[in-house]
C-alpha cells in the first residue's frame, strides 16, 4: 500500500505529537500507532484521524480504549488507540522517525512540514497560551527541539521561543505569529480544535 501525501502529511504531525511506529522485530514490518486521552473534547479529533487511516487498518477495525486506576490521584483514567496492520510503507517510515529505538526528528522536517502536517501537530500537541500557541515537545532532545524551531522560522516565518518545563520543553508561538498562521492552517484544522488558534 502507498501512503498519499496528504496522508504522509497528517502522519508527519501526529508523529510530531500522539503517534509512533512500532516494529515487533526486525524481520517483520512496522505499524503505526496513535494513542490519545479519552477525554470527549478530544474525540472528534480521534475519529478524525481514524477515519484518515482505516484504509492500512485490518476489516472491521475498532479502536482500543484503555481505563485504569490511578492511586496516588485516586482518580480514574482512560485512553483511546488506533493501530494499522504492520505494512512496508510504516517500515520506510520508521527508518525516517527512530535512531534505533528513540523517536527523533528528521532532518528534513521543513520540507515534510506542510500544513496539513502542522495542523495535526497541533490538534494532537497543541495548546493555547493566552493569545500565543504552546507545542509539547518533552519526548525530543534539545537538538531535534532546535531543528523544529528552524523549520517553523524558515518555512512559514514564525517566532519561536523554547519554555523549560518541569517535564521538558515546550515551542511557544507568540500571538502575532499566530496571526499569520491562522490562514495558512485553519482549512485543515476541524472545529473542535479551532479554540487553539483563538477562535
Amino acid at each position: 500500500m502507498q501512503i498519499s501525501e496528504d496522508i504522509m502529511s497528517a502522519i508527519t504531525g501526529m508523529m510530531l505529537s500522539d503517534g509512533h511506529i512500532a516494529q515487533r522485530s526486525i524481520t517483520g514490518n512496522a505499524r503505526f500507532v496513535f494513542v490519545q486521552s479519552g477525554k470527549p473534547a478530544k474525540r472528534e479529533y480521534f475519529n478524525f484521524v481514524l477515519t484518515l487511516l482505516m484504509p492500512f487498518c485490518s476489516d472491521k477495525y475498532t479502536p482500543y480504549i484503555k481505563e485504569w486506576y490511578d492511586n496516588k490521584q485516586d482518580k480514574m483514567y482512560n485512553s483511546i488507540s488506533l493501530t494499522t496492520m504492520q505494512l512496508p510503507c510504516f517500515t520506510v517510515l520508521r527508518f525516517l522517525w527512530y535512531k534505533e529505538t528513540i523517536k527523533i526528528v528528521p532532518l528534513n522536517i521543513q520540507e515534510l512540514l506542510t500544513p496539513i502536517a502542522l495542523a495535526h501537530w497541533i490538534m494532537g500537541d497543541g495548546s493555547k497560551h493566552n493569545e500565543g500557541l504552546h507545542f509539547s515537545v518533552y519526548a525530543f532532545s534539545q537538538s531535534n527541539v532546535d531543528i523544529l524551531t528552524d523549520a517553523l522560522k524558515n518555512r512559514y516565518g514564525l517566532h519561536c521561543t523554547i519554555h523549560a518545563t518541569e517535564r521538558g520543553p515546550r515551542i511557544y508561538i507568540n500571538k502575532n505569529s499566530v496571526n499569520i498562521l491562522r490562514p495558512i492552517i485553519l482549512a485543515h484544522i476541524i472545529p473542535s480544535m479551532q479554540y487553539k488558534l483563538n477562535l
